[in-house]
Protein backbone atom coordinates (compact mmCIF):
# COMPACT_ATOMS: atom_id res chain seq x y z
CA UNK A 1 0.00 0.00 0.00
CA UNK A 2 1.69 3.05 -0.87
CA UNK A 3 1.30 6.28 1.24
CA UNK A 4 -1.76 7.99 -0.99
CA UNK A 5 -3.51 5.22 -0.24
CA UNK A 6 -2.32 4.41 3.63
CA UNK A 7 -4.11 7.80 4.10
CA UNK A 8 -6.95 6.94 2.56
CA UNK A 9 -6.96 3.84 4.41
CA UNK A 10 -6.85 5.81 7.86
CA UNK A 11 -8.97 8.43 7.11
CA UNK A 12 -11.73 6.38 6.45
CA UNK A 13 -11.48 4.39 9.07
CA UNK A 14 -11.23 7.41 11.55
CA UNK A 15 -13.94 8.83 9.36
CA UNK A 16 -16.23 6.13 9.94
CA UNK A 17 -16.00 6.01 13.25
CA UNK A 18 -15.93 9.35 14.24
CA UNK A 19 -17.29 11.42 11.37
CA UNK A 20 -15.79 13.98 8.98
CA UNK A 21 -16.01 17.24 11.08
CA UNK A 22 -14.61 15.61 14.44
CA UNK A 23 -11.31 14.02 12.28
CA UNK A 24 -8.61 16.81 11.52
CA UNK A 25 -5.44 16.37 9.12
CA UNK A 26 -3.44 16.03 12.27
CA UNK A 27 -5.10 13.20 13.68
CA UNK A 28 -4.59 11.22 10.26
CA UNK A 29 -1.03 12.71 9.94
CA UNK A 30 -0.35 11.13 13.50
CA UNK A 31 -2.14 7.51 12.42
CA UNK A 32 -0.79 7.48 9.20
CA UNK A 33 2.94 8.21 11.13
CA UNK A 34 4.24 10.90 8.29
CA UNK A 35 3.91 14.97 8.60
CA UNK A 36 1.61 16.97 7.09
CA UNK A 37 3.82 18.58 4.05
CA UNK A 38 3.35 14.60 3.20
CA UNK A 39 -0.06 14.87 3.06
CA UNK A 40 -0.50 17.67 1.03
CA UNK A 41 1.63 15.93 -1.36
CA UNK A 42 -1.03 14.22 -2.31
CA UNK A 43 -3.96 15.22 -1.48
CA UNK A 44 -5.26 19.40 -1.19
CA UNK A 45 -7.49 19.10 2.40
CA UNK A 46 -9.24 16.88 4.29
CA UNK A 47 -12.25 17.04 1.76
CA UNK A 48 -10.23 16.09 -1.37
CA UNK A 49 -9.58 13.07 0.87
CA UNK A 50 -13.57 12.90 0.96
CA UNK A 51 -14.20 12.96 -2.10
CA UNK A 52 -11.33 10.41 -3.26
CA UNK A 53 -12.75 8.04 -0.99
CA UNK A 54 -16.07 8.60 -2.85
CA UNK A 55 -15.13 8.64 -5.93
CA UNK A 56 -13.35 5.03 -5.33
CA UNK A 57 -16.34 3.81 -4.00
CA UNK A 58 -18.47 5.17 -6.91
CA UNK A 59 -16.39 3.56 -9.35
CA UNK A 60 -16.43 0.37 -7.00
CA UNK A 61 -20.37 0.19 -7.38
CA UNK A 62 -20.29 1.21 -11.35
CA UNK A 63 -18.06 -2.09 -11.98
CA UNK A 64 -20.29 -4.28 -10.04
CA UNK A 65 -23.76 -2.65 -11.47
CA UNK A 66 -21.61 -3.23 -15.19
CA UNK A 67 -20.93 -6.99 -13.98
CA UNK A 68 -24.58 -7.53 -12.69
CA UNK A 69 -25.86 -6.40 -16.11
CA UNK A 70 -23.52 -9.19 -18.07
CA UNK A 71 -24.76 -11.48 -15.36
CA UNK A 72 -28.57 -10.32 -16.67
CA UNK A 73 -27.85 -10.85 -19.78
CA UNK A 74 -27.10 -14.75 -19.98
CA UNK A 75 -29.86 -16.09 -17.84
CA UNK A 76 -30.26 -19.08 -19.38
CA UNK A 77 -27.13 -20.64 -18.50
CA UNK A 78 -27.59 -20.55 -15.23
CA UNK A 79 -30.27 -22.47 -12.86
CA UNK A 80 -32.75 -20.19 -11.02
CA UNK A 81 -30.94 -21.62 -8.05
CA UNK A 82 -27.53 -20.38 -9.25
CA UNK A 83 -29.44 -17.36 -10.63
CA UNK A 84 -30.25 -16.21 -7.04
CA UNK A 85 -27.64 -17.49 -4.71
CA UNK A 86 -24.66 -15.85 -7.10
CA UNK A 87 -26.33 -12.80 -7.39
CA UNK A 88 -26.65 -12.81 -3.59
CA UNK A 89 -23.21 -14.14 -2.94
CA UNK A 90 -20.58 -13.21 -5.36
CA UNK A 91 -22.52 -9.22 -5.80
CA UNK A 92 -24.18 -8.35 -2.85
CA UNK A 93 -22.05 -10.16 -0.11
CA UNK A 94 -18.48 -10.74 -1.09
CA UNK A 95 -18.37 -7.86 -3.36
CA UNK A 96 -20.21 -4.80 -1.84
CA UNK A 97 -21.45 -5.57 1.82
CA UNK A 98 -19.19 -7.97 3.41
CA UNK A 99 -16.21 -5.94 1.46
CA UNK A 100 -14.02 -3.54 4.01
CA UNK A 101 -13.78 -0.85 2.23
CA UNK A 102 -17.57 -0.69 1.31
CA UNK A 103 -18.44 -1.44 4.62
CA UNK A 104 -17.15 1.48 5.77
CA UNK A 105 -18.08 3.45 3.17
CA UNK A 106 -21.64 2.82 4.54
CA UNK A 107 -20.56 3.50 8.07
CA UNK A 108 -19.47 6.77 7.06
CA UNK A 109 -22.38 7.38 4.25
CA UNK A 110 -24.22 6.90 7.38
CA UNK A 111 -23.01 9.44 9.60
CA UNK A 112 -22.64 12.21 7.03
CA UNK A 113 -25.74 11.95 5.17
CA UNK A 114 -26.83 14.59 7.99
CA UNK A 115 -24.71 16.74 6.94
CA UNK A 116 -23.87 16.58 3.23
CA UNK A 117 -26.11 16.03 0.43
CA UNK A 118 -23.67 14.41 -1.98
CA UNK A 119 -23.45 11.66 0.52
CA UNK A 120 -27.19 11.42 1.35
CA UNK A 121 -27.79 10.67 -2.31
CA UNK A 122 -24.88 8.32 -2.74
CA UNK A 123 -26.28 6.51 0.42
CA UNK A 124 -29.74 6.67 -0.70
CA UNK A 125 -28.77 5.17 -4.07
CA UNK A 126 -26.32 2.52 -2.98
CA UNK A 127 -27.67 1.18 -0.06
CA UNK A 128 -31.57 1.63 -1.35
CA UNK A 129 -32.46 1.99 -5.26
CA UNK A 130 -29.93 0.39 -6.69
CA UNK A 131 -30.10 -2.80 -5.00
CA UNK A 132 -33.99 -3.03 -5.36
CA UNK A 133 -33.74 -1.82 -9.21
CA UNK A 134 -30.51 -5.64 -9.20
CA UNK A 135 -32.94 -7.34 -6.78
CA UNK A 136 -36.16 -6.32 -9.23
CA UNK A 137 -34.56 -7.55 -11.99
CA UNK A 138 -33.55 -10.84 -10.77
CA UNK A 139 -36.99 -11.63 -9.59
CA UNK A 140 -38.20 -10.96 -13.04
CA UNK A 141 -35.54 -13.08 -14.41
CA UNK A 142 -36.94 -15.72 -12.45
CA UNK A 143 -40.72 -15.11 -12.91
CA UNK A 144 -39.85 -15.20 -17.14
CA UNK A 145 -38.30 -18.63 -15.65
CA UNK A 146 -41.75 -19.57 -14.23
CA UNK A 147 -40.30 -19.34 -10.47
CA UNK A 148 -42.44 -16.76 -9.53
CA UNK A 149 -45.73 -15.68 -10.65
CA UNK A 150 -45.13 -12.36 -12.85
CA UNK A 151 -48.35 -10.86 -10.50
CA UNK A 152 -46.01 -11.83 -7.69
CA UNK A 153 -43.04 -10.11 -8.37
CA UNK A 154 -43.21 -6.57 -7.18
CA UNK A 155 -44.53 -7.58 -3.68
CA UNK A 156 -41.97 -10.46 -3.36
CA UNK A 157 -38.96 -7.80 -4.33
CA UNK A 158 -40.41 -5.56 -1.71
CA UNK A 159 -40.71 -8.15 0.77
CA UNK A 160 -37.23 -9.34 -0.24
CA UNK A 161 -35.71 -6.10 -0.33
CA UNK A 162 -37.00 -5.15 3.35
CA UNK A 163 -35.97 -7.74 4.76
CA UNK A 164 -32.65 -8.03 3.32
CA UNK A 165 -32.14 -4.21 4.70
CA UNK A 166 -33.09 -5.02 7.95
CA UNK A 167 -30.21 -7.92 8.29
CA UNK A 168 -27.72 -5.62 6.52
CA UNK A 169 -28.33 -2.96 9.35
CA UNK A 170 -28.84 -5.82 12.18
CA UNK A 171 -25.50 -7.70 11.08
CA UNK A 172 -23.45 -5.18 9.04
CA UNK A 173 -23.76 -1.81 10.39
CA UNK A 174 -23.99 -2.16 13.81
CA UNK A 175 -20.42 -3.39 15.40
CA UNK A 176 -17.60 -4.27 14.17
CA UNK A 177 -17.68 -6.87 10.47
CA UNK A 178 -16.61 -10.11 12.23
CA UNK A 179 -16.80 -13.31 10.48
CA UNK A 180 -19.74 -14.49 12.73
CA UNK A 181 -21.85 -11.48 11.68
CA UNK A 182 -21.09 -12.46 8.37
CA UNK A 183 -21.70 -15.90 8.73
CA UNK A 184 -25.45 -15.14 10.30
CA UNK A 185 -26.17 -12.98 8.07
CA UNK A 186 -25.35 -14.92 4.71
CA UNK A 187 -27.01 -18.03 6.83
CA UNK A 188 -30.71 -15.58 7.29
CA UNK A 189 -30.71 -14.56 3.73
CA UNK A 190 -29.90 -18.88 2.63
CA UNK A 191 -33.11 -19.88 4.55
CA UNK A 192 -34.83 -16.97 3.18
CA UNK A 193 -34.26 -17.92 -0.06
CA UNK A 194 -34.91 -21.21 0.13
CA UNK A 195 -38.35 -21.22 2.48
CA UNK A 196 -39.40 -18.33 -1.08
CA UNK A 197 -39.03 -20.56 -3.37
CA UNK A 198 -39.58 -23.86 -1.74
CA UNK A 199 -42.97 -22.68 -0.72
Amino acid sequence: MNTKEKIMDVALNMFSERGYEAVSIRDICGEVGIKESTLYYHFKNKKDILDSLVEKFRAHIDGLLCHIGEFNSHPESKSDKDISENMMDTYMMDSYLFDPFCNLMLRLMMIEQFHNEEIRVLYEKTLFTDPYKIQMKVFKMLAANGVIADEEVEWTVREYHSYMTMLTFKYLLNGDLTPGRKKAYKKEVHDYLMRRFNS
